[in-house]
């Protein structure tokens, strides 16, 4: 091998670790809430109510459908 290949090689595996490392650890946010620090104490009665969303009508079709059924 070449040192130019190892190099390469090397360069990319240091990449995808660094990009692999990316990203926020926790569990997802619901859509419309903001972003509240744990640190803030909220009386649950005082907080207002998460927003009710829709359910999806089960008729609905996406083209990619046939790869999963």
């Amino acid at each position: 091998m070449t040192t130019r290949f190892k190099s390469l090689a090397l360069i990319g595996l240091c990449l995808s670790v660094l990009l692999a490392g990316c990203g926020r650890k926790g569990d997802l946010d619901v859509p419309g809430t903001p972003d509240t620090p744990e640190s803030d104490a909220v009386d649950p009665a005082d907080a207002p109510a998460p927003p009710q969303l829709e359910p999806e009508s089960e008729n609905e079709t996406f083209f990619l459908d046939f790869l999963i059924n």
